[in-house]
């Protein structure tokens, strides 16, 4: 009894509900399968978008066409270092539903309304390769479409923006950018003395601060897609310089020993000795004029005749000889030597022989004798 309401059991399913059951799981995984892979394909395309957005630096955009929703197909792994596109995918044919093929640039009909088919053109630019499909009437119109900017420098090479795009265009975009480098030259300024002959020897003064000039070059730098292309000189700055000026003075003075200053031009240290009128000449000096205290025999080599000079005694014995005129010369008188004329011996012998100072009188003009009257007291103790 039992087995026999089994059997009656199993048998509840036909053959014929067996196979519909069958198939009806198999649309129903087909289906599923197809939505599944419909998504994943739409989500690995917006992918692949964002990353060309996040790679090349450009916003392209994907929109609705005849040929599906891509416009835009992309190889970052090309070398475009070259600046040339090579394409060997051929899209001059394409095909939509219905096997019909389409040429660019004919016309589809998709229900009511006749759309243009789309152009193929391939773009370069900022490192990337771009084939890019569009209905946009001139090249600047396809460029925008896609956010590619050109700028007021930038080159492009291979068709007009103003022109209409063409199947299988071929597009350069070079972007051109300029940067300035500048270059300063120092020219230092030079120090010029100029003598004033009413300051002494040792005394500076600055009549004008120097200055430095300089010479600043401007070059105009042009780089083509980071390529340096020109380097030119586009300015020139001159700033001179300004010399700085010195004034010194050559005049030479002491103190002798009654606190008077004693401008010379020259000091020559001379053996010193004196001498008396002799028998034989008398008072006649070589010049012709008269001995008297205050003329001194010289080499003329060394000292000319007629200049007038001040000899200092560098000894405390004895004070200085004072002014002085060359007149006379002597025999004996070679080289550094001076030979002065005292009225008496004991006073020569009081002198003997000794090294002064010869001082060549800044001012030749004065007179010599005028200035001497305060100087012989010591000869006549």
């Amino acid at each position: 009894m039992k087995n026999a309401a089994k059997k009656k059991k199993k048998n509840i399913f036909t053959p014929a509900m067996k196979i519909a059951i069958f198939l009806f799981v198999c649309v129903l995984t087909v289906a599923t399968c197809g939505i599944i892979a419909f998504k994943l394909a739409a989500a690995n395309a917006d992918s692949v978008v964002e990353a060309v957005d996040a790679e090349g630096g450009i916003n392209l955009i994907v929109a609705d066409s005849g040929y599906g929703q891509t416009l835009i197909n992309y190889d970052r792994n090309d070398d475009v270092s070259d600046r040339s596109i090579d394409i060997d995918r051929d899209d001059s044919e394409r095909t939509i539903p219905g096997d019909e093929i389409i040429e660019p640039g004919d016309d589809i009909d998709v229900g009511e309304t006749e759309l243009e088919a789309p152009v193929n053109i391939y773009v370069t630019v900022d490192g990337h390769r771009y084939s890019l499909l569009t209905r946009a009437e001139t090249v600047k119109e396809a460029l925008d479409e896609q956010n590619i900017e050109v700028g007021a420098s930038d080159i492009v090479n291979g068709a007009d923006l103003g022109s209409s795009p063409v199947p299988g265009m071929k597009i350069t975009i070079i972007r051109v950018s300029s940067d300035t480098r500048v270059e300063v030259e120092t020219i230092p300024y030079e120090t010029v003395y100029v003598w004033d002959e009413t300051m002494m020897e040792g005394e500076y003064y600055t009549l004008t601060r120097g200055k430095n000039g300089s010479i600043t070059r401007t070059y105009t730098l042009i780089y083509e897609d980071g390529v340096l292309v020109s380097d030119e000189l586009t300015d020139v700055d001159r700033v001179e310089k300004v010399n700085e000026r010195i004034a010194y003075g050559s005049r030479n003075s002491f103190s002798n020993s009654r606190g008077e200053r004693i401008d010379y031009t020259k000091c020559i240290v001379c053996y010193g000795t004196a001498y008396i009128p002799d028998a034989k000449w008398g008072y006649q000096t070589y010049v012709g004029e008269r001995a008297r205290p205050g003329v001194v025999a010289v080499d003329p080599d060394v000292i000319p005749l007629g200049t007038k000079l001040y000899i200092e005694c560098p000894y405390s014995d004895i004070g200085d000889y004072g002014y002085a005129i060359a007149w006379d010369i002597g025999g004996h008188v070679k080289g550094n030597w001076v030979d002065l004329f005292v009225e008496y011996i004991d006073i020569a012998r009081v002198w003997g022989a000794r090294d002064v100072n010869v001082y060549i009188l800044e001012d030749q003009s004065v007179d010599i004798f005028a200035l001497r009257s305060d100087y012989f007291a010591f000869m006549e103790d």
